[in-house]
């Protein structure tokens, strides 16, 4: 059978994702009588495996836990229901999500500003850029959603409350983080090394196969490691995580509760 799961390269090189792909896939299988091999890209962007074996329907639902499955026909998206995508772009409006609609055509969840302000920013008039730069809500940032509206016009939604209850979480630990995009998990071990900076991080969160969450240490500056992380992944995109900030310019009341 044929699945499309919600991993594309972006800027990653093809081979060196391809490979990472294999590498996570084969770990997944373990014992599992079947096999899991890429196939190609859509025309989205989105990987598509070829799974098959006396054991394909498990491993699919490992596959799916791992990397989220594409909901390539509009048809199956449905009102209430929770998805699991990427973020697609930002504006002044809100940011759009690509949960992997492809048929009849790509077709994207809208959320919108205000929406934002009610989950992220306690219903204040806080801009979409500046809740972005909080949460690190950038393209390509994995994320859940729930569908609120089917139209003509297309489809609208807010974050799902997994996806909150993974911000609060967040937020609640006060560690920051730096999170690295278009990067794979073995580049950022390479430069965390390189870096020497073994130190200051505590662990490392694959968000998705080109999306890594960098943990600092408690007392560790996020902004402070960015430049030294970035002087080796040059391709990377960085961004810093501070549950300070977010408390400061968000979620006030979160001071006390932290």
């Amino acid at each position: 059978m044929k699945i499309v799961i919600l991993q594309r390269r972006g800027i990653v090189d093809e081979g060196d994702f391809k490979k990472q792909l294999d590498t996570a896939v084969r770990e997944m299988t373990g014992d599992l009588s079947a096999t899991a091999t890429f196939s190609s890209f859509t025309n989205q962007g989105w990987a598509m495996l070829s799974v098959e074996g006396e054991d394909a329907e498990v491993l699919v639902e490992l596959l799916s836990r791992r990397f989220g499955l594409a909901e390539v026909e509009a048809s199956k998206v449905e009102v209430h229901g929770n998805y699991r995508g990427v973020v697609k772009n930002v504006s002044t409006s809100g940011i759009v999500v690509d949960v992997g609609i492809e048929r009849p055509k790509p077709t994207f969840i809208n959320i919108k500003l205000t929406s934002l302000q009610a989950q992220l920013a306690d219903g204040q008039k806080t801009s979409c850029r500046r809740i972005a730069e909080c949460y690190c809500i950038t393209p390509e940032t994995p994320v859940s959603v729930r569908v609120t509206l089917i139209s003509q016009d297309g489809i609208e939604g807010w974050l799902s409350d997994s996806q909150i209850a993974r911000f609060y979480r967040l937020m609640r630990s006060g560690l920051e983080r730096i999170q690295a995009f278009s990067c794979l998990p073995n580049q950022l071990e390479f430069a965390i090394r390189k870096a020497q900076l073994e130190r200051d991080i505590a662990g490392v969160e694959q968000l998705s196969l080109t999306v890594q969450s960098t943990l600092c240490k408690y007392g560790t500056n996020a902004v402070g490691l960015i430049p030294r992380l970035g002087s080796v992944l040059r391709k990377s995109e960085l961004q810093p995580f501070i549950p300070k900030r977010i408390q400061g310019e968000c979620r006030a009341w979160l001071i006390n509760d932290v």
